[in-house]
């Protein structure tokens, strides 16, 4: 019957609207959120490794044209690629907490003081 394929049609529509509608709130929601504070949402995901030492390569990266000073203290020069010139602070270890979300990789999530 034409007019309960009609029907049919309008509710699939109607439902597709109000999970647009839940959708779109949901990522209003989530990015206010980090607009809020976006270190919330800051995850670090690191796996060791072994580090082998080329003396012609390490002096190269230790000139100090590579080097630059760690939130203006000369006595503390690190590489400009190190991940170090993005924090404020480097936190005393020892407050860690491991989660195991991901099989591979454990992830450490650390609380940083604000």
């Amino acid at each position: 019957n034409m007019w309960h394929e009609a029907r049919k049609q309008e509710r699939k529509i109607r439902g597709m609207m109000v999970d647009y509608k839940k959708r779109s709130e949901r990522r209003r929601l989530y990015y206010r959120r980090i607009k809020a504070d976006p270190t919330q949402f800051l995850r670090i995901q690191g796996a060791s490794c072994k580090i082998y030492v080329e003396e012609d390569a390490a002096e190269i990266q230790s000139a100090a044209s590579a080097l630059m000073p760690w939130q203006g203290n000369r006595s503390n020069m690190i590489d400009r690629f190190d991940v170090r010139a993005n924090l404020d602070i480097i936190p005393e270890p020892g407050n860690f907490l491991i989660s195991s979300e991901l099989s591979e990789n454990a992830v450490i999530d650390q609380k940083m003081p604000v």
